[in-house]
């Protein structure tokens, strides 16, 4: 892993399970609405550095900062990313290092599905910390699982193609997922301006949250 200022880079790693998937994004789509909208925003990636993501949102007129909060987890808790938060420890250290940026950094924040590795309260305070480096009127674009029956879920790095559509590169699996229906997500950004949800056609829930 290496650092540059406040910028924490780690590599997505080579070899992971699983081919890159193409996906359709109406959720992106309206991030990129936001970034329209206005000029030099401050945009942060939490899905690693990416040549990729720094040129789609530098081309439009932004700075872009990078965090890679799967490879914190994969630091703090290992490959099971749900028994690895039963410890207090792991997770007070994930909460250390995870954006750790001063208050009101960000216009702009793409989660895209780390949040849903979380579990209580740990995803709580880690929204809160979202929330707590976002300026007002700033746009978080998240995903969530939205299959109940899923006993595993695949850990992706995220790529843009484009406004509509995006590349999902294999990190691995991971045990302990949990199930997000509408109500739970409107409970976690409770504290927010609006939430918007779009549809997709796998079993993921796409939301732009307004601080």
């Amino acid at each position: 892993m290496m650092r540059f200022g406040s910028l924490r880079v780690t590599a997505v790693k080579a070899g992971a399970p699983g081919s890159t998937l193409a996906r359709h994004s109406s959720g992106f789509d309206q991030f990129c609405n936001f970034l329209q909208s206005s000029e030099n925003l401050s945009i942060l990636d939490v899905s690693g550095a990416s040549q990729a993501n720094v040129s789609f949102i530098t081309e439009l007129g932004h700075r872009i900062s990078s965090d890679d909060l799967i490879g914190i987890m994969e630091e703090c808790f290992g490959s099971d990313f749900a028994e690895g938060q039963q410890s207090a420890a792991n997770s007070q250290r994930f909460l250390d290092q995870a954006l750790s940026f001063p208050d009101e950094s960000f216009d702009g924040v793409l989660v895209w599905d780390t949040l849903q590795f979380l579990a209580s309260p740990l995803i709580e305070q880690t929204v809160e910390q979202l929330l707590r480096i976002m300026r007002r009127g700033g746009a978080i674009l998240a995903f969530f699982n939205a299959d109940e029956k899923a006993l595993r879920l695949p850990v992706y790095g995220y790529r843009i193609q484009d406004r509509q559509n995006l590349l999902q590169v294999p990190r691995g699996m991971t045990q302990g997922s949990q199930f997000f229906p509408n109500r739970m997500i409107e409970r976690l950004f409770a504290n927010s301006a609006s939430l918007k949800f779009f549809l997709t056609r796998g079993s993921s829930r796409e939301v732009l949250v307004r601080k």
